[in-house]
């Protein structure tokens, strides 16, 4: 089981402006709630208990909001990772300052989904990475087209999802030997993930339920959407 998570939560948000000028993306409102309640709902009822809130941008509101996390029935703490410049050093402040199990999730902190993160730690200990990433098909937000020779449209497919093409979700399950291969001045993605998979220790777990990601307001209704489909399970 596991019991802990660090969530980076400093974002500003900067396409979902004007509405982050005074908050950070994660104190954004869904149904009536900011974001950052719904992430530690999901965690909670997947049996996290203590929840790591790596801030920056306009943290002292998220810190005001969520206090010692008693209102949502979980422990939380707060790791200042000012100064960070991209995912990797975030991460990096959070493994540095903060007392962490040897296992625990790690996440972007903008994702709306109904995972079940045990049965992605099941995977994890099955193989036992440094780094599990969880992914999901990627939806094209475009319509494809299949095309003969000719010219002649012979299929059109609106905004379809690719069961075979796979993205990351930035939901993440890590080891803290992590450490040493996260940059001090990077991307997660760019430098650690890959660095990894060359060693052989970065492993997929697929996700086929729901899922979003809110980086502008197309995805903030998409997300206020499928809440609505789950909300009654984490209240």
């Amino acid at each position: 089981m596991l019991d802990t998570a660090v969530v980076i939560a400093g974002g500003k948000g900067l396409r979902l402006g004007p509405e982050t000028s005074d908050k950070p993306k994660a104190m954004l409102q869904l149904l009536g709630r900011p974001l950052i309640d719904w992430i530690i709902l999901w965690l909670k009822k997947n049996g996290v208990r203590t929840v790591i809130v790596s801030v920056d941008y306009k943290k002292e509101t998220l810190i005001g909001h969520l206090g010692d996390g008693g209102a949502l029935g979980v422990r939380v703490k707060f790791n200042d990772h000012s100064g960070a410049v991209e995912t990797g050093d975030a991460f990096r402040s959070a493994l540095e300052n903060q007392d962490l199990p040897e296992i625990f999730v790690a996440l972007n902190g903008d994702q709306i989904t109904d995972l079940s993160i045990q049965e992605a730690l099941a995977v994890h200990q099955r193989h036992q990475p440094i780094a599990t990433v969880v992914t999901c098909p990627v939806r094209i937000p475009y319509g494809i087209l299949t095309i003969t020779r000719e010219n002649k449209v012979e299929a059109f497919r609106e905004k379809p999802i690719l069961p075979d093409t796979l993205m990351n979700t930035g939901i993440y399950i890590f080891n803290k030997s992590i450490l040493p291969h996260l940059p001090r001045n990077g991307s997660i993605e760019k430098e650690t993930f890959s660095k990894l998979a060359q060693l052989g220790e970065l492993r997929s777990y697929t996700h086929r339920g729901f899922f979003t990601t809110i980086n502008d307001h197309k995805d903030l209704t998409e997300a206020h959407n499928l809440l609505k489909n789950i909300q009654a399970e984490l209240l």
